[in-house]
């Protein structure tokens, strides 16, 4: 592992050597089997410090040129050993060791604050952390050492573990790297210490330690790493397949393109959008798959922006091969690959059902006051009538300007209704009362509020229940009578078109010329049919087939167009009856 360049400057001015042994360049170059050019290199660069200067040249501790030599020699052996065998116990030094752990763990503190400077503005807190944790690790390497060569595969385990929890923190690797290097230098330092002050029979205690501490630290250590990078390898395959899925699920349109604007990847929605082939996207320019564009629009975005710029939009009208207009929502970002352009990402949104809504939203509004103002303007034209004075109308006309003014005031009243239970109704708050009621005397009680009796033919068999909310149906039977008879010919029949155990359909024909085949698909949209042309705006707002498609099916039903064999106009709906217990006759019509 590179080390910091300021490591070893670090770590060795940590030390105080007080009285010990000095030796020259030329003795510490002998002793480490270097030239002294090497020596003064390895000074230069700081891995080793001149602690006393004379006229030969730099003095350098001698315990420093051992505990180097150590640190960097193969397995720690050196030439460090000594040859006076048996008088001292690896095991014991590994117990001098172990009564360091405290030194060892603050001077790693102050040798870690010196590689990473920000640390030196750690709290107490932090640093008294960081110290305990050194503390422990420091006791974990003797522990290991004391078992020999050999680490514990469980440790080794652990570690990767601890390796893999850094990666997924997003805590750096050097740093991790290089506490375990100080804790592995500080071990060998003070090792080498403690043999120096206890005497050169010490020396193949050391050796015997060393060649067992190192191996088992940089086995630690490589432990930690791989289990780091394996972590870091299957985060990014997870991140990269957690993109795909949502790239290829997403309900929005991506693409990427060349610099020349031909697809090189498309995720099925674009193609969905487009209406074209998956395998015919890629490899094909993305402006002829896009098909012709409104005249004021453009393939925004294609340009090479600076690297890190905010995606450029644009809003694109374009009319697929089938002929379906869709309005897209294009967001498109620069690919760079060492900051230069390679290419676009786009990403598509349909916002045509949005727009669409917008629009009849805003058409809505304005028909609905258009339809306002109209009995508003006619009643103030009759109100400043009736402020001329008495002579000049007579009895007759009062009674007319009044009857007047009130079907104006009736039929603003039945928008304002109209809005107020779609209103209710789409955002859920309409509160209905179902319950089992008999079909006949509803729609008969129905008709009569319309004043056309001999318009409209009930052929209702008796005794046949609904579940319905009584009010409600009644209030749908008699809208549809009454658009049958306001746009159709009369007579206007209401029958049964079928029965069985669980719905009922009911027929209201006219025998009109029909709707036209263009009308049919909006005819219970509130905005289209406000908004038709051919509606006769005196005959109320258009809403009542937009009421009555929420009424029905807010009772369980369902409501549709059919053209009557004669040609008329029948609309037809079904709803609920009442659970058939066992034994009851089937209703028979």
């Amino acid at each position: 592992m590179e080390k910091p360049s300021n490591y070893e400057s670090t770590y060795m001015s940590d030390r105080n050597t007080g009285n010990r042994p000095l030796v020259t360049l030329a003795e510490a170059a002998a002793y480490l089997s270097l030239s002294t050019e090497a020596v003064r290199g390895l000074l230069d660069a700081q891995f080793l410090v001149a602690t006393h200067e004379n006229a030969d040249g730099p003095l350098l501790a001698m315990v420093d040129v051992k505990a180097f030599l150590a640190r960097n020699a193969d397995n720690g052996a050196g030439n460090l050993v000594v040859t006076e065998p048996g008088e001292a116990d690896p095991e014991a030094l590994l117990a001098a060791l172990d009564g360091r752990s405290e030194e060892m763990a603050r001077r790693a503190f102050d040798i870690f604050s010196g590689v990473f400077p920000e640390a030196q503005s750690w709290s107490l807190r932090q640093q008294a952390r960081f110290v305990d944790q050194a503390k422990g690790r420091f006791e974990a390497i003797l522990a290991v050492t004391g078992q020999g060569a050999e680490v514990d595969e469980a440790l080794v385990d652990d570690l990767q573990e601890v390796g893999a929890a850094a990666a997924w923190d997003g805590s750096p690797l050097p740093q991790l790297l290089v506490v375990l290097r100080i804790s592995r230098d500080l071990v060998v330092q003070t090792a080498v210490e403690l043999a120096e002050e206890r005497g050169g029979h010490w020396g193949l205690a050391l050796s015997l330690l060393l060649t067992r501490v190192l191996p088992a630290m940089d086995r630690l250590t490589d432990a930690l790493a791989q289990g780091y990078w394996a972590a870091m390898i299957n985060r990014q395959h997870e991140a990269r397949a957690r993109y795909e899925h949502v790239v290829e699920h997403s309900s929005d349109g991506i693409c990427e393109v060349d610099l020349d604007g031909v697809v090189q990847y498309a995720n099925p929605s674009l193609a969905v959008i487009l209406g074209v082939a998956p395998e015919n996207l890629c490899g094909t320019a993305l402006a002829d798959v896009m098909g012709p564009l409104a005249p004021d629009s453009e393939l925004a975005g294609l340009t090479a922006d600076v690297p890190g710029s905010a995606p450029s939009r644009a809003e694109l009208q374009v009319t697929r091969a089938d002929g379906v207009r869709r309005i897209l929502d294009v967001r498109t970002v620069t690919r760079f690959d060492d900051g230069e352009a390679i290419g676009y990402q786009l990403v598509m949104s349909d916002v045509t059902t949005a727009h669409d809504v917008e629009r009849e939203k805003n058409e809505f509004m304005t028909l609905v006051t258009n339809d306002l103002r109209t009995p508003l303007a006619t009643i103030l034209g009759m109100a400043t009538t009736l402020e001329a004075p008495p002579g000049d109308l007579t009895p007759e006309r009062i009674r007319r300007l009044g009857s007047s003014i009130r079907g104006q005031v009736e039929r603003m009243v039945r928008l304002a209704d109209d809005l107020s239970d779609i209103s209710r109704l789409e955002a859920n708050t309409f509160l209905l009362s179902p319950s089992p009621v008999e079909l006949a005397p509803l729609v008969e009680a129905a008709m009569a509020k319309l004043g056309h009796p001999d318009d409209v033919i009930i052929d209702l068999p008796p005794g046949i229940p609904v579940v319905a909310d009584a009010r409600r149906l009644e209030q749908v039977v008699a809208n549809l009578a009454e658009n049958a008879l306001q746009h159709g010919h009369a007579p206007v029949t209401v029958t049964v078109a079928s029965i069985d155990d669980s719905a009922l359909e009911l027929a209201v024909t006219d025998h009109g010329p029909g709707v036209d085949a263009g009308l049919v698909p909006t005819l219970f949209s509130r905005v289209h049919t406000l908004s038709r042309t051919n509606r006769d705006r005196s005959r109320g707002s258009g809403l009542g087939l937009s009421l009555v498609r929420s009424l029905v099916e807010a009772m369980g039903g369902r409501i549709w167009y059919e053209t009557a064999p004669h040609g008329g106009a029948s609309f037809r709906l079904t709803l609920p009856v009442p659970r058939r217990r066992s034994g009851d006759e089937p209703v028979r019509f």
